[in-house]
């Protein structure tokens, strides 16, 4: 792997359009043709190798899946973060700022059958930022894309967003809380209120405190990663 710009590889196009991403009670939106030069990234990102991201004693991580992520470091400006701050100032009237100083690749490839439609559902908020809004870009090409995005309600409570429901029901069931032990996500505790389908280069843009994962109706990823690249934009 040789060394590369980051705004190069990972340029944005100029003129790009927000759409709703019709999830019924979530403020999701999204950005088709996000990426200049898709076939570059994904030859970058999927050459780079992937660590291990969450793995425990006992747990499935490189048993049934890999669960790996990369981080790259970012240098301001950053053509990715810019255009996000930009849509999200149109589409929720915030200003915002990056959270981190670096983009994250989420790299999954399958090794045994799915067990679930999806991965674990989570929230995305970290410490007590006033606003915090997830930035994801599907890295994947055409004939590798499947599923996507999903959201979800939590059935105890029917929420779609953190709630103490949640919080008191994770206390006695640890299972049901992203812990790094599966992947996959409980059926009887979530229910799936709509999705957002993978799309080479497309960005999705949503509020964080929504429950959300990746969805996988397909057993699609044995030959090769699922590639996302993640992000936050916080409002402090």
């Amino acid at each position: 792997m040789k060394p590369f710009l980051f705004n190069e590889v990972f340029a944005v196009n100029a003129k790009l359009a927000i759409k709703d991403a019709g999830v019924p009670g979530v403020q999701a939106v999204f950005i088709d043709h996000f990426l200049k030069n898709p076939v570059r990234v994904r030859e970058v990102v999927g050459s780079a190798p992937a660590p291990n991201w969450k793995h425990v004693d006992g747990g499935r991580n490189f048993v049934d899946y890999y669960d790996c992520r990369l981080r790259f470091p970012i240098w301001f400006s950053n053509h990715m973060v810019d255009v996000a701050h930009q849509a999200i100032n149109t589409v929720y009237k915030t200003a915002t700022q990056p959270q981190d100083a670096s983009v994250d690749v989420n790299w999954f490839m399958q090794i045994n059958k799915k067990r679930g439609d999806f991965a674990q559902p989570h929230m995305d908020i970290v410490g007590t930022p006033q606003r915090t809004f997830t930035c994801i870009v599907y890295l994947n090409a055409e004939q590798e894309c499947s599923g996507g995005t999903a959201f979800f309600r939590f059935r105890p409570s029917g929420s779609l967003v953190l709630d103490p429901r949640y919080l008191r029901d994770q206390q006695e069931n640890p299972t049901i809380v992203e812990n790094g032990r599966d992947y996959w996500g409980l059926d009887a505790y979530w229910e799936n209120v709509g999705s957002i389908d993978m799309v080479p280069g497309r960005l999705i843009i949503f509020p964080s405190e929504f429950y959300h994962a990746a969805y996988h109706p397909k057993d699609s990823f044995y030959d090769f990663p699922r590639l996302t690249a993640a992000f936050w934009m916080i409002h402090p």
